[in-house]
């Protein structure tokens, strides 16, 4: 009779959540919101902001600058501020 090797496969690591701040383009509204990547950042400020449909641009607060890599996203700090921006709507300082 062979022995039976029995192998648990764990599902990898998440990152951790990061913490970061997003507001709406008229900087009336702010939440926090933790994500691991871009993706997740996106879709839960989408959730939060209660936007359902339609073209969103994500940028940073201070400057504008759009983020639309993960790469990107990844070399940003924790707490760093973002803006929501939803078709039409433009960064103003």
């Amino acid at each position: 009779v062979g022995a039976v090797t029995k192998q648990t496969l764990f599902p990898p690591l998440m990152p951790a959540g990061r913490p970061f701040r997003v507001s709406n383009a008229s900087r009336s509204s702010r939440k926090g919101i933790v994500a691991s990547s871009l993706q997740e950042l996106i879709s839960k400020t989408l959730d939060a902001f209660l936007i359902s449909a339609g073209i969103i641009t994500l940028v940073l607060e201070e400057d504008g600058t759009v983020v639309e890599t993960e790469e990107f996203f990844q070399s940003l700090d924790d707490n760093t501020h973002f803006m929501i921006l939803e078709k039409g709507q433009k960064w103003t300082q």
